[in-house]
């Protein structure tokens, strides 16, 4: 006896397809074009002050640690004369800053020995930062 689904299977034109009113003409969805923005997909990273890390060194950890190619770029904030204190993690995916966080506000790993601080990047803070003082 075989099991009666109501229909022609999931990818049948059964009953309850007909409720859904998809666009036969919509464009294919590409999750390289239509994805989440990237302040939904990062994490802001601190650095302990004299342990900089450098950005392959990040991607490399987060690859091995997370899976290959989780990364889509990372920016070191270099001033002038003085060691990078923080930078920003860009991943490909908008759940990866919730894995690496593992439900914590803050989260410590060691990157070839270094401590690496991960929060989620607040993109309003990151444009407070870049407000020059007003000076009359």
């Amino acid at each position: 006896m075989k099991p009666n689904h109501g229909g022609a299977g999931i990818l049948g034109a059964g009953p309850s397809a007909s409720r859904f009113r998809l666009n036969p003409n919509a464009p294919a969805f590409d999750p390289m074009i239509n994805r989440a923005q990237e302040e939904d997909r990062c994490c802001f990273l601190t650095f302990s002050n004299g342990y900089p890390i450098e950005e392959l060194s990040i991607i490399e950890f987060f690859n091995r640690k997370f899976g290959p190619n989780c990364v889509e770029r990372v920016y070191i904030h270099r001033p002038a004369g003085e060691p990078p204190l923080f930078g920003k993690v860009v991943f490909r995916s908008v759940l990866m800053p919730a894995i690496v966080l593992q439900g914590k506000d803050l989260k410590k790993y060691l990157v070839n020995a270094h401590p690496m601080w991960c929060k989620r990047y607040d993109i309003e803070k990151a444009q407070q930062s870049r407000q020059l003082p007003y000076i009359n």
